[in-house]
């Protein structure tokens, strides 16, 4: 299957994915009201935050190995992982509860998320459980079965906010319990497809230890992951964690709740394209390099046609912004309209950039990419922060962050574009694998 049609697969179900949520946000903002959404969104970040290292990324790992067998081991150390990330996240919401009373003055607002935090230990385990799979499934080409079970993770989610709501149970735990709900359905229906995990059962006392060591030897293999890629993951979506927290500490739930409804909309298109090209490419550059071709062909087609979208989009986004949502999700919401227009030129880098960001874990080029990563996160969250932190409006520090990323984006393209072409330590290093 051609790299085109693999995106064409992804693409088509990404989009129907995406349209789900979107067509449920007229009815959740007019039910719900921007306090409670800022609050999921709260949980919502800090779920997705966890749940990228709920496998230490050995589930990306998973795609690289030339024999099936040590694959499989992958697989199944991913999975043990998650089941314990799980266990760990669920300590920690124990470790938010119990910690509440001693939260006072701006961050007292965050309290109200204590009853939902109960569900963040099984959010996180089966979304681990999920990308464990999702990985298996890319690698045996099944991108068919990958769409359906993101579709029907996202229908499952819309029907239970529209049973809240039926029920008028309209807080921020209803929305947490409706995520909850919704994250089991994925991996039943990888399962339910034919969907060989591989999973191999140690009979005997001997086989048992011989299979630990070898499990042992492929994460030791494959430590990149954990010790970069991991970290990597981590603060990327620690960023959206503590814009979250700063704008509700500085300006209420109220604003993180326009706030998190206007990025969870301007985002989607990056969700829908880019996220589809991303793991199309992952598994294309990874092919690519090991038979030893440059990946810059491929990146530039991508850059190309990515900024093609992200453009046009920008324009749009920046001269419609508060009218479009005013009309899209009722007239209150006029107000993330306006943080829209300041936030546009931002969501136009990131969505040219984000899909080529899994070229260094396929050229081994992590620990560059971490700090890269650090920088940038550290630099959106300063420009936010110090806006909000003397005094200025939400939508300043999101123009402030418009105005200082992009540059940012420049120089980390060009550093991938660099690391694109094989070098023979790079090759020799492919054929071992």
């Amino acid at each position: 299957m051609s790299l085109r049609q693999r995106f064409a697969q992804l693409a088509s179900a990404a989009a129907l994915s995406q349209a789900i949520p979107l067509l449920m946000a007229p009815l959740l903002t007019r039910q719900f009201g921007p306090e409670a959404l800022g609050h999921w969104a709260l949980f919502a970040a800090l779920a997705a935050n966890l749940a990228t290292v709920a496998n230490l990324r050995y589930e990306y790992a998973v795609l690289l190995p030339r024999r099936m067998g040590e694959a499989a081991l992958l697989l199944e150390l991913a999975l043990w992982i998650a089941g314990l990330t799980g266990l760990l996240s669920m300590a920690l919401s124990l470790g938010l509860i119990m910690g509440a009373p001693a939260l006072d003055g701006r961050w007292a607002g965050l309290s109200a998320l204590n009853p939902a935090l109960l569900a963040l230990g099984p959010v996180v385990a089966l979304a681990g459980l999920q990308q464990a799979m999702t990985l298996w499934a890319n690698r045996q080409g099944r991108f068919g079965l990958i769409g359906q079970s993101r579709v029907l993770q996202q229908g499952g989610l819309a029907v239970a906010q529209g049973l809240a709501m039926l029920a008028g149970w309209t807080t921020a735990s209803a929305l947490v319990v409706a995520q909850l709900l919704s994250s089991m359905l994925a991996p039943l229906w990888l399962q339910a497809g034919g969907l060989r995990l591989r999973w191999r059962r140690s009979r005997t006392l001997v086989a048992g230890q011989r299979h630990v060591r070898h499990l042992r030897r492929v994460a030791e293999r494959q430590r990149q992951f954990p010790l970069i890629n991991s970290p990597h993951a981590f603060v990327n979506a620690l960023q959206e964690t503590v814009v979250l927290a700063f704008i509700t500490a500085w300006a209420g739930a109220a604003a993180a709740g326009y706030y998190a409804v206007m990025v969870r909309l301007v985002k989607a298109p990056a969700s829908l394209i880019g996220g589809a090209l991303s793991e199309v490419l992952l598994s294309t550059l990874a092919a690519d390099w090991r038979s030893g071709q440059s990946l810059r062909p491929r990146l530039r087609r991508s850059l190309w046609a990515l900024a093609g979208l992200a453009l046009p989009g920008m324009v749009l986004l920046m001269i419609t912004g508060p009218a479009l949502f005013a009309w899209l999700l009722g007239d209150q919401w006029r107000v993330s309209g306006e943080l829209a227009r300041w936030f546009a030129p931002y969501v136009a880098a990131h969505f040219i950039a984000a899909p080529l960001t899994v070229a260094p874990m396929v050229t081994g080029r992590q620990a560059g990419a971490l700090v890269f990563s650090l920088a940038g996160n550290a630099l959106y969250i300063a420009a936010l922060g110090l806006v909000l932190g003397q005094g200025g409006a939400l939508r300043e520090a999101l123009g402030a962050v418009s105005l200082l990323l992009p540059f940012y984006f420049v120089a980390l393209l060009a550093w991938i574009w660099r690391g694109g072409v094989p070098s023979p330590t790079s090759l020799q290093q492919g054929a071992r694998a």
